[in-house]
């Protein structure tokens, strides 16, 4: 008996012994190893991720380029046809210029502005009853002013003159009145919109009597900043801004999603 209780010990022992060092194996380099194995797996699967949002963000520039660039290409041609020339002496207006001469520019521009209009006021054989004027500057205006009464800019993003002239009166037969509002959409060098048409008279001579608002998107490659008052300090107003990415004419052509922002602008109205 004495030898059976003595075996039972050694066993006991032996058992008790054993789990002490699985327990110090378990607890010493299994569990923290298990634990390590499982933080290097977290730890790889994040930079996984991360590596997959690199992929997913340079897929996205991609495509915003490209969306940039087709958004060019469509505006490339409003560039050419619908903008005022950069040459003063073509009709247009050059910004990137001092603001004593932008002043005196922006005085051709206006008289080469309403010339066009004059022009377009005639399409369709029609009789102009009344037509309206461009505003313009006048010597009061102080330089630093221009840029932005005027062109509108910093207030909108890129330089833009809105023109809102009122309405315009014209005589001749229905399809001349008519062909003369068409006419308005395909003006060259500006956005234009005739509306609000309502004719009066008896045919074949009608009266035809619409209201007419006027865009100019401005190309521009940089622009002045303000020059210095007789104290030497800038005065505001004037601003300086890089061209080419803003603007339809230099580096790059405006976008047309800023069309809107345009044409939701407020303009300079008649003086």
């Amino acid at each position: 008996m004495l030898k059976s209780l003595y075996a039972r010990t050694i066993w006991l022992i032996f058992i008790s012994f054993s789990l002490i060092v699985l327990a110090a194996g378990y607890f010493r380099f299994w569990a923290p190893t298990q634990e390590s194995i499982a933080n290097k797996v977290s730890v790889y699967t994040a930079y996984v991720a991360e590596v997959n949002k690199v992929s997913s963000a340079v897929k996205k520039k991609e495509a915003a380029a490209k969306a940039i660039q087709l958004a060019q290409a469509a505006w490339l041609p409003y560039v050419e046809t619908k903008t005022p020339l950069q040459s003063v002496n073509d009709g247009g207006i050059n910004l990137n210029v001092n603001q004593y001469q932008l002043l005196l520019d922006t005085k051709k521009f206006r008289d080469s502005v309403q010339i066009a209009l004059n022009n377009q006021l005639k399409t369709g054989g029609v009789k102009v009853i009344s037509g309206p004027r461009i505003p313009g500057v006048t010597d009061q205006d102080a330089p630093n002013s221009v840029l932005a009464s005027y062109y509108n800019y910093p207030s909108a993003p890129f330089p833009v003159v809105i023109y809102d002239l009122g309405q315009v009166t014209v005589q001749g037969t229905y399809e001349q009145i008519l062909a003369n509002v068409r006419a308005w959409s395909s003006m060259p060098r500006y956005l234009a919109v005739a509306h609000n048409l309502a004719l009066t008279g008896t045919a074949p001579r009608l009266t035809g009597t619409y209201d007419l608002s006027l865009v100019g998107y401005i190309r521009y490659d940089g622009i002045n900043g303000p020059v210095p008052d007789a104290g030497g300090a800038s005065a505001p107003g004037g601003g300086a801004g890089p061209g080419g990415p803003g603007g339809p004419g230099g580096g790059a052509p405006m976008g047309p999603a800023m069309m809107g922002a345009a044409s939701a602008g407020g303009g300079r109205g008649a003086r």
